[in-house]
């Protein structure tokens, strides 16, 4: 080729891989991409995954009371009262779950002393305190509890949904800040789901509720973590969670574990009446057992807080995801994307290839295809054996199938072969 059209061939390459970056952010690939996905989780290889966790340990203990008629109802009142509250977990403890979280907001304004009692004798027992989001500037930071951890942060903070109230938690437990009006929301985004692990007020950064959550099932100390907004949140053992610089934590929801589950309604009776009540083996008494050493999150799960719309047209409340996000970072198994500044990576590497395919002869360029297909495939395999990324191949596959259907309908130059030498004229002896 002449450096002409290889600067045109360039350049239309370049144009190429603009647009189906742009593709590949709308979601246009969206039916390859799941298929690739699902053949990276199909194939995981054998390499080691660095876990908090080999299986899932987090049970979500459902509250769906309101989906009953009231008179049917395991709790008398709706929501349940603190003297409700305080049997639930007293008997919730009995089974020694390692953590306890009350996703679900209570206000008890004059605690008796059983009831604070009963709130010491739970494991790991965690509560969000509600906060609400800045819509102004210069506004004085509220006073953080006592039980709220300040963060190590290294890198930028604007991202960080920030908050300018906070709702006083009185009662002596574990804080986390509630996924309360701070505009950073668990939300659903076709088939990923974003949850919120951070915020902050002015410089401090704290943990959400999900994050405080973990962090005590884990024993993990939070002035051991290390905060880098758009990278991860890392701290000892191996704990990695990456965040995007929202301070999100993001999944894939079809190929997510989902977390155990058990009715809220079990823990109003004794751990020994549940044990006569349900026979050793039955599904019943498994789900309770499992309880033992597991974070467990009482949640909201009837129908009215199953809004959020996934997208094969079920819905999931945000307790069922979040319990799959604390599922997913416990066990360290899940997807995570490749940042969209890096996905341009793969085309330049596929426009490289087309460049020097086109160089080949016609009859090898199929052979030229099948192994940048290979390749690519396997170089998204080892990313994914090795720290679960996954590589969107669609925009490479195109630009090295452009370049084979190039190289097929690009006219070869003429061969001219130079004419023979003439043949030297042999000398006419002179006859005798």
């Amino acid at each position: 080729m002449t450096p002409r059209l290889t600067l045109l061939l360039l350049l239309a390459a370049g144009a190429l891989a603009v647009v189906l970056h742009r593709e590949q952010q709308r979601g246009t690939f969206e039916a390859f991409d799941r298929g690739h996905r699902e053949f990276l989780r199909a194939n995981p290889g054998s390499s080691e995954w660095t876990t908090l966790s080999d299986e899932p340990q987090v049970i979500l203990a459902r509250l769906d009371d309101p989906d009953v008629p009231p008179a049917q109802r395991a709790f008398e009142a709706w929501p349940p009262r603190p003297d409700e509250w305080q049997v639930v977990l007293q008997n919730l403890a009995e089974w020694q779950p390692r953590a306890v979280t009350l996703g679900f907001p209570i206000v008890v304004e004059s605690p008796s002393a059983g009831f604070l009692k009963t709130l010491a004798a739970v494991p790991g027992f965690t509560m969000g305190a509600d906060a609400g989001a800045a819509f102004r500037t210069g506004f004085m930071p509220p006073e953080l509890p006592g039980g709220l951890p300040i963060l190590r942060v290294q890198g930028e903070l604007a991202g960080i949904p920030e908050f300018e109230t906070l709702r006083p938690v009185t009662l002596p437990v574990r804080v986390g800040i509630a996924q309360v009006d701070l505009g950073q929301k668990i939300a659903v985004e076709g088939e990923w789901c974003r949850v919120p692990l951070l915020a902050r007020t002015g410089t401090q950064v704290v943990p959400t509720l999900a994050l405080q959550s973990l962090l005590t099932w884990s024993t993990i100390p939070p002035d051991k973590l290390l905060v880098q907004p758009g990278t991860a949140i890392t701290g000892p053992r191996g704990m990695a969670i990456p965040i995007d610089e929202t301070g999100c934590f993001r999944f894939y929801i079809p190929l997510s574990a989902r977390a155990g589950s058990v009715q809220a309604d079990e823990f109003l009776f004794p751990k020994t009446q549940a044990e006569s009540t349900y026979a050793k083996g039955t599904p019943e008494r498994a789900a309770l057992e499992a309880t033992n050493g597991s974070l467990i999150w009482i949640g909201a799960d009837d129908q009215s807080s199953r809004y959020l719309k996934l997208a094969d047209g079920n819905t999931a409340s945000v307790a069922d995801l979040t319990t799959r996000a604390l599922a997913a970072m416990q066990t360290g198994r899940f997807i995570r994307p490749l940042a969209a500044g890096w996905q341009i990576v793969p085309q330049v590497v596929a426009i490289l290839f087309g460049l020097w395919l086109l160089r080949w002869k016609r009859r090898n360029l199929w052979k030229g295809l099948a192994i940048s297909t290979l390749l690519f495939l396997t170089a998204s395999l080892l990313a994914f054996q090795t720290n679960h990324t996954w590589i969107p191949l669609a925009p490479a596959l195109i630009q090295v199938a452009a370049a084979f259907v190039i190289g097929v309908l690009m006219p070869r130059p003429t061969t001219h072969q130079p004419p023979p030498p003439p043949c030297p004229s042999t000398p006419i002896s002179p006859t005798n």
